[in-house]
């Protein structure tokens, strides 16, 4: 686990995203529930929020709406580039770049901690000079 360190810790999860070759996002099953809620929620609330402001708050949890199926999802801004943000989605691990306009204020019973977390196989790493986005750049190329 990132940043904890659990030995022995043993939990149902399902993989949502890769990172690289020794880490990886899941959600633990038991929190399938909450993450239909969140879904649900969204889909209710994002289409009709306010859109981010210029200065955005980097503490605080946005909807995002996905380039690549349209639908919202909890993110964290963690960077901003002119009129764009670099958003980590939070129930899920991925990322992308966005427009501010695609990114918009939830309402506080939505600002609760995720329901993906990081992982990394223990006792594993990768090389020092292996490219680890190599994955990123074949798929962008199909």
């Amino acid at each position: 686990m990132d940043g904890d360190t659990e030995h022995g810790k043993v939990e149902d999860v399902v993989g949502s995203h890769v990172e690289d070759a020794v880490t990886f996002w899941a959600q633990n099953v038991s929190r399938s529930e909450d993450l239909l809620k969140i879904s649900r929620m969204l889909a209710e609330v994002c289409p009709r929020a306010n859109a981010v402001s210029s200065k955005p708050d980097l503490s605080k949890i946005y909807g995002g709406c996905f380039s690549e199926d349209g639908c919202w999802y909890r993110c964290v801004i963690q960077q901003v580039i002119k009129e764009k943000c670099q958003v980590l989605y939070i129930d899920y691990g991925n990322s992308e770049i966005l427009n501010t306009s695609d990114i918009v204020e939830i309402p506080s019973n939505l600002q609760c901690p995720s329901v993906a977390k990081k992982y990394r196989l223990w006792g594993l790493q990768t090389p020092n000079n292996q490219d680890l986005n190599m994955f990123e750049e074949v798929s962008n190329r199909f």
